[in-house]
């Protein structure tokens, strides 16, 4: 199977299994969102890149809770995954 470029923003919430990031060490903002509220902040970002509002990589960089988010979101090569969450 060939392996393709990912890019993604993660938004952690208070049932992430690790309730905390580089942008919120210590877990106050995490652990006071809900995953539904997670969920409504993605596809809002979402909606507002896929209008050419928004560019992904500087989205990625300010709101994403992974590490890739110094990196514009980009994850680098993967193996496609079909039990990949998606919003």
């Amino acid at each position: 199977m060939s392996q393709v470029r990912a890019s993604h923003i993660l938004i952690k919430h208070q049932g992430s299994r690790r309730p905390a990031s580089w942008k919120d060490p210590n877990g106050e903002t995490i652990g006071r969102t809900t995953k539904d509220a997670a969920i409504q902040q993605l596809l809002a970002i979402r909606e507002r890149i896929a209008s050419g509002e928004l560019d992904f990589g500087q989205v990625a960089k300010t709101e994403s809770h992974c590490s890739s988010a110094r990196n514009n979101g980009r994850s680098g090569l993967v193996q496609p995954r079909s039990d990949a969450e998606t919003v």
